[in-house]
């Protein structure tokens, strides 16, 4: 047991003496009776022996519920229902206010940083707790999370410029989570502090992080990934599942943040992904991102003209998601099928190497589809097998369910190539030349070539004879998955 000279303690047997004054636990039955409450209210059994003892047993018990966020609170409410209105119960409530604040926020503003935290990826916990706690305070259980962190912090009295210790553990965490995390903790950091009138506390506490903390360094040149997943739902055919995810540069790895599924009709999906590249694009506007927007499809969906929806919800003339932003699609098949994942691993590898050397695609690299019949499938077969630097395909039709190039697309996806490209219409003389013009050719990099095209068709109008309009690229990087896969248990072992 600690004693009293360790620091925090002497607060602690403030509480202890008030307790012993307590009629309901002068007697075990009663302190049994309690221990019993409080296991009720906080969901655990608290790790206390009884050690015959009034004031070991009342230290014991203090201590247990102030090493829980919510610990202190649970045993006023406890207690207030066996010792109504004595002085004694009155001690008891001002000794725990001292040791405890009231909540600062709202259920629904705590549920939404906490929903931020799972985002946060760090390894220092304990100290940057300990820095905001100071040395006084509880410490944090072995291997404790940032949300049990956040939660023990809450427990704590604000520091003296009236600032609420978990506000200041945010703004650490803040300064080293990803971009379009810190910006949310941001976010949510000035609402709180406005609201308290603490908005210049906030800043200068901020910038004490700054210079106490090295800056989290960015690239110059970040990447904003939008991927949209869409699945036909229900008997009716009509109905699309659409969920959604999101992360700003690839520094600290991938783990994208996954909104909330949408379902309703493609008019309705339309607009719902218009809504959010609007939200996106404001959150995001300060760093001046170069977007990739993705869209993860079943086979049957592979020819869905998405890069040509509306990027806004309010125009008077639409302006195609694809002549703004490098719009590819991504195979949901593919994705959710680990069997196919080396070759694809493979192939990805050699694609990255060939256009960060020379920007362009190899023509030994690239097959062209032609024979349809079992035999050039076959071929087709056969030519990515002993091809390992083969890495991407030019369709000789649409990959629609009476069109050669389902079959064909079907065997790049399972021989792991990550670049297709085809025209949604007609994959004629003027695609192909197009399409060689995009892999093996022109400025830029491969993404920002397919963009431009798109641009140009739209210039043209819709009578125009360029064939941008209709183009899709799927573009699959096999380290950026967001769907699950191989989600059944490992062979031999028990489901």
């Amino acid at each position: 047991m600690r004693t009293p000279r360790e620091p925090g303690q002497e607060i602690l047997w403030q509480l202890v003496n008030a307790l012993s004054q307590i009629p309901v636990l002068a007697e075990p039955q009663g302190r049994n009776l309690v221990l019993r409450m409080l296991r009720a209210e906080l969901g655990e059994v608290l790790p206390i022996e009884n050690r015959g003892l009034l004031l070991h047993h009342l230290y014991e018990i203090a201590e247990a519920c102030w090493q829980r966020p919510l610990g202190l609170s649970a045993l006023v409410r406890v207690l207030s229902r066996l010792d109504q209105g004595s002085r004694h119960m009155g001690e008891v409530r001002d000794i725990v206010l001292t040791m405890t604040v009231l909540p600062y926020w709202s259920a629904e503003s705590r549920h939404m940083v906490l929903s931020l935290l799972r985002e946060v990826a760090m390894e220092d916990i304990d100290e940057v707790y300990r820095t905001v706690a100071g040395p006084t305070a509880p410490p944090l259980p072995v291997n404790a999370t940032y949300l049990e962190a956040f939660s023990l912090l809450e427990t704590l009295n604000a520091r003296p410029d009236g600032l609420p210790k978990p506000l200041v553990f945010i703004e650490y965490l803040a300064a080293k989570a990803r971009p379009d995390i810190a910006l949310e903790l941001h976010r949510w950091t000035n609402l709180q502090a406005e609201l308290a009138g603490l908005s210049e506390e906030l800043k200068a506490s901020r910038g004490d992080i700054r210079a106490a903390r090295a800056p989290l360094s960015r690239p110059r040149h970040l990447h904003g990934y939008l991927v949209f997943s869409l699945q036909r739902v229900g008997t009716s055919g009509d109905s699309f599942e659409l969920v959604h995810w999101r992360q700003l540069g690839m520094q600290d790895g991938w783990y994208p943040y996954r909104a909330a599924e949408f379902v309703g009709d493609l008019a309705e999906v339309k607009y719902q992904v218009a809504r959010l590249i609007e939200h996106i694009e404001g959150r995001w506007s300060k760093f001046d991102p170069t977007y990739r927007v993705e869209f993860v499809l079943s086979g049957e969906l592979l020819n869905l003209d998405v890069d040509q929806w509306p990027w806004e919800t309010d125009t008077l003339l639409p302006q195609p998601l694809g002549s703004r932003y490098s719009v590819v699609v991504r195979s949901l098949e593919r994705m959710s099928k680990q069997k196919w994942h080396r070759e694809w691993r493979a192939r990805w590898r050699e694609l990255s190497e060939q256009l960060e050397n020379a920007g362009v695609v190899a023509e030994e690299s690239n097959c062209w589809g032609k024979d349809v019949s079992p035999a050039g499938l076959r071929r087709l077969i056969a030519t990515f097998d002993r091809t390992p630097t083969a890495v991407s395909l030019v369709l000789s039709s649409p990959p629609r369910a009476d069109a050669a190039g389902r079959d064909e697309i079907a065997v790049a996806l399972r021989a792991g190539v990550p670049v297709v490209l085809w025209h949604r219409e007609e994959c004629d003389p003027l695609f192909v030349r197009t399409a060689r013009d995009l892999l093996h050719g022109g400025d830029g990099d491969l993404l920002e070539r397919v963009r431009v095209a798109r641009t140009h068709a739209f210039a043209d109008g819709p009578g125009g004879e360029h064939c941008g309009h209709a183009l899709t690229l799927l573009y699959d990087d096999p380290h950026r998955r967001v769907v699950p896969f191989d989600p059944t248990a490992p062979e031999g072992a028990a489901a």
